[in-house]
């Protein structure tokens, strides 16, 4: 028995290093994007308009990252964390994303700039066009950033592609 606690030891502490200098990445990863802007706060459905009588749709956020960039996982801002979500969308195309365990935000109009189709992004690979991108820039000076949704359903999935001229 007192030949197996030294390497016990060893693997405990190797793992307890391992999640440590993890931990210690993201962090400094989250300080090196500090030029992405918080997005808003989730805004109370009063203020989207009228949202679409589908919706709200359930999804899975799986990340937001730099536009054309599907690895550059952005983690400022909480942005970074997957999380369940539920997806609102407003008649005058503003979008908020309820996150469970996560920061919620909305994303105005006119900050959104395209819908689009992936088949991954960083943390998520499905094939095909399995993840929908919403394409948002908060300012002419910030970058642009592609949030993905896994949507629950097929059919919200599409229509959420339908109704381009929200975005």
């Amino acid at each position: 028995m007192s030949d197996r606690i030294l390497p016990v030891l060893l693997l405990a502490a190797l793992f307890a290093g391992a999640m440590a200098l993890m931990y210690l990445g993201w962090r400094s990863r989250g300080r090196s994007q500090a030029d992405v802007p918080a997005p808003p706060p989730d805004a109370p459905l009063e203020q989207l308009g009228e949202t679409l009588a589908e919706g709200p749709f359930e999804a899975v956020y799986v990340s937001t990252v730099r536009a054309g960039d599907p690895l550059d996982r952005i983690v400022a801002h909480g942005l970074g964390s997957r999380s369940r979500a539920r997806i609102s969308v407003g008649s005058a195309g503003t979008w908020r994303i309820d996150r469970e365990g996560a920061r919620s935000f909305t994303l105005p109009a006119d900050t959104v700039t395209g819908l689009f189709t992936t088949p991954g992004i960083a943390g998520k690979a499905v094939g095909g066009d399995g993840l929908l991108l919403i394409r948002w820039q908060l300012s002419e000076n910030a970058p642009a950033l592609d949030t993905g949704l896994r949507m629950d359903r097929r059919a919200d999935h599409d229509l959420l592609l339908t109704r381009k001229e929200l975005a």
